[in-house]
């Protein structure tokens, strides 16, 4: 009997959590049973109208497109600066645009079903109240954090994409790949391009990013001046770039430099010069001497530029500690009041670094023949090389088959005892194209002379004579004193024109070593 009393009173018990268990589980069906139709129903509106279903369009393949490029930048190391413009520039900007009509849709849907007395208040209420709309909100919230996500993701791809060498060398390919085939083959191919023209920092970088605008509206159209003005103007300064990695306290001492030219005879006869270059800086005893003198923290230089190229030079000013220590003014007439002062900084000299051209025929000529991209043992082959580039109309496309019918025809009638095999002519007509295609661009009107280096004194022409602009003698003080011309205050000449079997031997050893 006992058995059958505790029988009666635990089955009502089971039957009690047995229905609890069920109606709790019937209250999750109903719970999700209504947030699939809340969702359901919600999910049509988004194209119950032109402007959502426009937006829901472009939110859709914007994002669909960033999340690809982001996989495919995750498994490839290669950058393709067109698609990355495109995925990480112009999607985000189309994804925020898409989400902005979605809401407004929306908006004006309720606008044409229903005017309501005080929307702000309805829509609190019924945010409280109202559990569709909590799931609403919810639903909201957790789409805007996708979004969140997805425009962080892309914004912060489109920040390492705008600050790569990509971008800035190939993304407008006609208008910069002059100056990016240079920067690939200089010292600083390694160095990204914002580090040397943004520097670190955010102000130069917004002021950057203000003025690659104004670039991107030239190139759209067409407006762009061929060539690239030089010196670039909004440049910043020096010291807070260059130096950096070159610590002008650690330019010290003397360095023997060689330069070699070829004789445009029959044997291109090598000629060498050997100078020691005296490069100064700061000593043992802190004191700053030699060409880099003026990179004393206590010595500051300015000067006024006569022209936009800077290549003719008004009055300079030397200050020591803040103070004006001499002025040199032009000693011919002219206006040397007028022009952009400013002061001098590594550029001033260094104009280019980076983006370095030949300079000449006959310079491009030489360093070929050195290297041995040119074969020095062909005869008279700088004589005619140097002919054959000082042309700036061949075209480039087409280079190697105009040299080498060109080549051919010259040594046929100029030199016709030297008979050289057509695999000899292609061979060296390839290298002469080559050379051709880094330092002509008929396209934005760049030939020999349009970007001259300032880092010496090798051109001819008065304006173009890098230290001589001012080093000339002819910059003077009211009493006298000029700013000197004299060669050996930057360096002394070892040997001139010296064949390379002439040179002392100690000379030689350290051609060799610099060859």
């Amino acid at each position: 009997m006992a058995g059958d009393d505790t029988d009666e009173t635990t089955i009502p018990e089971e039957k009690e959590d047995l229905q609890r268990t069920t109606d709790s589980e019937d209250s999750s069906q109903v719970t999700k049973h209504n947030i699939v139709s809340g969702f359901l129903t919600f999910i049509p509106r988004l194209w119950g109208n032109w402007i959502s279903l426009t937006g829901t369009a472009i939110t859709t393949v914007s994002a669909c497109t960033i999340i690809l490029a982001l996989a495919a930048q995750a498994v490839s190391d290669t950058t393709r600066p067109y698609t990355s413009a495109l995925a990480f520039l112009v999607m985000p900007a189309m994804f925020i645009f898409g989400l902005l009509l979605i809401p407004l849709g929306l908006w004006f849907e309720s606008r044409r079903k229903a005017v309501l007395p005080d929307p702000i208040q309805a829509a609190f209420r019924a945010a409280v109240s109202d559990r569709r709309a909590r799931r609403r909100i919810v639903f909201f919230a957790t789409i805007s954090f996708i979004n969140i996500v997805i425009v962080g993701a892309a914004g912060h791809s489109a920040l390492v994409f705008m600050d790569s060498t990509a971008f800035c060398g190939k993304l407008c390919h006609s208008v910069m790949e002059p100056e990016y085939n240079a920067y690939l083959r200089s010292p600083h191919s390694r160095i990204k391009c914002v580090e040397c023209h943004i520097g670190s920092g955010a102000s130069w970088a917004v002021k950057s990013k203000i003025s690659g605008l104004r670039q991107v509206w030239a190139v759209l159209t067409g407006s762009y001046h061929r060539p690239i003005p030089s010196p670039v103007k909004e440049l910043r300064p020096a010291r807070d770039t260059c130096e950096q990695c070159h610590w002008p306290a650690k330019f010290h001492g003397n360095r023997i430099a060689f330069f070699t030219h070829f004789e445009s005879d029959r044997e291109n006869t090598p000629q060498v010069n050997a100078l020691l270059l005296k490069v100064g800086g700061a000593d043992a005893h802190g004191r700053y001497h030699g060409i880099h003198w003026h990179v004393s923290p206590d010595v500051q230089v300015r000067y006024q530029a006569l022209d936009d190229k800077r290549e003719r030079i008004g009055k300079v000013t030397r200050l020591e500690k803040g103070k004006v220590v001499a002025e040199f003014a032009p000693k011919e007439s002219g206006t040397p009041g007028v022009g952009e002062e400013r002061v001098m900084d590594c550029v001033d000299c260094h104009n280019r670094p980076t983006h370095t051209y030949d300079g000449s025929a006959e310079a491009a000529v030489d360093k070929a023949l050195a290297s041995g991209a040119l074969d020095r043992s062909v005869p008279f082959l700088r004589e005619v090389t140097v002919g054959l580039l000082k042309s700036e109309s061949t075209d480039r496309e087409h280079a190697v088959d105009i040299f080498a019918r060109e080549m051919k025809t010259i040594y046929t009638q100029r030199h016709k005892e030297i008979a050289l095999t057509p695999e000899t002519i292609n061979s060296q007509a390839q290298a002469l194209a080559e050379i051709y295609r880094r330092n002509i661009y008929p396209a934005m009107k760049i030939g020999w002379d349009t970007y001259p280096n300032h880092l010496g004194h090798n051109g001819e022409e008065e304006d173009k004579r890098g230290c001589f602009r001012c080093h000339d003698d002819k910059h003077a003080t009211k009493d006298g004193k000029t700013i000197s011309q004299d060669c050996d205050l930057c360096h002394e000449i070892m040997a001139e024109d010296e064949k390379p079997a002439d040179l002392p031997e100690s000379l030689q050893g350290l051609a060799q070593l610099t060859e």
